[in-house]
């Protein structure tokens, strides 16, 4: 097992990962998927179950496109505007009833607080639907403004995961060389985009509620062939991977 060295920086996922969030955003989506294939023909159908496993941590903008992947004509991209802006809103209002911090999650943050272990939250997500989903999960404490990145918002134009973007910006605010980081991923994009930014150590987290218990072994293998050295499945187990008994003198 690779040490972890007191000066690296923590850059945490957001949905799913330290906000169980993506089973909610992803019914929403869903249901909003199912109503836009009655306006414009040509969607390709999944069932709920499918969708979760299909979509979970990807951009609705990008799930559009996959969905209308054999007839693209059927959506311009004004459209498509308009159906990315109205997931959004409907994700949360959602989120702001709903979302959940993972379990275990507050423990450890609890405990890089206390142990002055510098962290932060790297998300595809935008900074009203992430500040909605801190807020009803009673994180926004952990999280002040400037330890938040969001792939939306934060970069001169979105560059959503796997692109490494947000990874490289989160990492150059933080003062941090990018080989000295770690992040702790659920999906395969988000590893992709840790992998390409160059992220030092790279761990997978697959106990969210959108990841079957039935799924968690399949899941936790691709994760393994996106690039992470670890996975764990309690977010509890993040704390034995950086405790200081773990350093390398």
């Amino acid at each position: 097992m690779k040490a972890f060295q007191r000066n690296r920086v923590v850059l945490f996922d957001h949905d799913g990962t330290v906000v169980d969030s993506e089973t909610i955003a992803l019914k929403s989506a869903w249901k909003l998927t199912n109503e836009v294939a009655l306006e414009f023909p040509g969607a390709r159908h999944y069932e709920l179950e499918d969708f979760v496993k299909s979509f979970a941590g990807k951009p609705y903008r990008e799930i559009l496109k996959k969905i209308y992947a054999d007839s693209l004509t059927s959506l311009n991209e004004s459209d498509i505007d308009r159906l990315v802006a109205e997931e959004e809103k409907r994700a949360i209002a959602r989120l702001t009833i709903e979302a959940k911090p993972t379990a275990g999650t507050p423990q450890v943050l609890s405990y890089l607080r206390e142990n002055k272990i510098e962290y932060a939250l790297v998300s595809n997500s935008s900074l009203e639907r992430l500040n909605a989903c801190l807020g009803a999960a009673q994180l926004t404490d952990y999280f002040p403004t400037e330890q938040i990145f969001s792939a939306n918002d934060s970069l001169p134009v979105a560059r959503p995961k796997p692109l490494p973007d947000i990874y490289l910006h989160a990492a150059r605010c933080m003062q941090a060389d990018v080989s000295d980081c770690v992040a702790l991923e659920d999906s395969i994009s988000g590893v992709k985009a840790a992998v390409a930014a160059g992220i030092g150590q790279i761990i997978g987290y697959v106990g969210g509620t959108h990841i079957s218990n039935d799924e968690r072994i399949s899941r936790a293998d691709a994760l393994f062939s996106a690039g992470v050295q670890q996975v764990i499945e309690q977010m509890q187990d993040l704390i034995g991977l950086l405790s200081p008994t773990l350093v390398l003198k």
